[in-house]
């Protein structure tokens, strides 16, 4: 799911912060130790405060290109003590790749909001003052998703579990064949040392990539063992605006519930953004993590893959409005050619009796599980 910011780096160059980072000059090294060791403390002062209103610009602009070593170097030369340097820090921290310093960043940046001191407060109000950011909402998802890397809940993936590597993120896939083939988004799965497959009331097993459509941002995992259920797609495709769905997966793990979530909507259009006819929109809110579950009808069978959301921060930046309920699901019929392409089997219905969404959950969640990417 394409969740936070994601920009295609800064339209002028000189919109991002000019100075590069000198990794020979001994007091930007300095900063960057004290950066990787989490020892760093941003002043409050009113002339800071004034020097920092100037430079966030600067600050969001790094942000959108990724140079996240410029990034965290100029919040600790310019920032203040606030919900939104701390975030960037977060960010730049998470850029790295330090997985365990970004939880203390966005920790802290949840903690200034939550104080009430030089604290935005950006949650429906100020918003021009935290650069489109939802505060503490934002860094509160973000540190969700790293927490699931030390999960209190026995059944949620450990690191541990695969190769000892460390978990980057998790997303959701759901079982097309009971041999063991699953489905999910391709973003939830790149770049992955190493990738788990964990369903409900069972022990977390080992998956492969074994095809993958980075254009329709589609990924077949293959499992070394069978599963007991599996999906069941719509047949044929008889999507209309205005049919109720529902979504089943696991988003915000460490902070939601580990068992699943339920979600209901309707599709609120045919296609996605810009008339992608490969896409179809939807109401039914979803959250980091629910990338690659199942979209069902009520009769339970599969009628899309939840993809990607309309990034509100983004909107509310260009457009002075928050969009609300904007999400996206790739259709069956996109979803079905890739898996008949690689030659995988499943069942199709075109049972039309409408279940309870419970009924419904309860039935999502025997093939949908949660996707584990590790560093290897």
């Amino acid at each position: 799911m394409r969740f936070g910011l994601s920009f295609l780096g800064c339209l002028l160059i000189a919109g991002c912060a000019s100075v590069a980072v000198d990794t020979t000059d001994s007091a930007t090294v300095a900063r960057y130790e004290a950066f990787k060791s989490g020892n760093i403390v941003l002043p409050m002062g009113t002339i800071e405060a004034a020097e920092w209103t100037i430079n966030r610009q600067n600050a969001y602009d790094l942000l959108a290109a990724g140079r996240w070593r410029e990034l965290a170097d100029l919040v600790q030369r310019k920032a203040i003590n606030n919900d939104l340097a701390w975030y960037y820090l977060g960010r730049a921290a998470e850029g790295l790749s330090q997985t365990d310093l970004a939880r203390t960043y966005y920790q802290r940046s949840v903690d200034r909001t939550k104080s009430g001191k030089y604290s935005h407060r950006c949650q429906g109000k100020v918003m021009s003052m935290c650069d489109g950011f939802d505060f503490p909402d934002v860094a509160q998802a973000r540190l969700a998703s790293l927490q699931a890397a030390a999960p209190a809940d026995p059944a949620t993936p450990k690191a541990t579990d695969v190769a000892a590597g460390q978990l980057l993120r998790t997303g959701t896939g759901f079982v097309v064949d009971t041999s063991g083939a699953v489905i999910t988004n391709y973003h939830v799965v790149q770049s992955c040392g190493a990738i788990s497959f964990l369903l409900r009331d069972t022990t977390s097993a080992d998956a492969t990539v074994v095809a993958s459509d980075p254009v329709n941002d589609l990924a077949l995992l293959k499992l070394k063992h069978g599963t007991k259920a599996a999906a069941v797609f719509q047949e044929p495709d008889k999507l209309r605006a205005g049919d109720d769905i529902i979504v089943f997966g696991y988003p915000l793990l460490g902070q939601l519930a580990s068992s699943g979530n339920l979600t209901r909507g309707s599709v609120t259009a045919l296609s996605g953004l810009r008339d992608d006819a490969r896409y179809f929109q939807m109401s039914a809110p979803i959250q980091l993590g629910n990338s690659g579950g199942p979209v069902l009808n009520q009769a339970g069978r599969v009628n899309g893959i939840v993809t990607y959301k309309l990034n509100a921060a983004r909107e509310l930046k260009t457009t002075g409005d928050i969009s609300q309920n904007v999400n996206f699901a790739l259709k069956t019929s996109v979803l079905r050619a890739f898996l008949d392409g690689n030659n995988v089997t499943y069942a199709r219905s075109d049972a039309a009796q409408a279940q309870s969404p419970a009924d419904v959950g309860s039935e999502a969640a025997k093939f949908t599980g949660i996707v584990g990417c590790y560093k290897s």
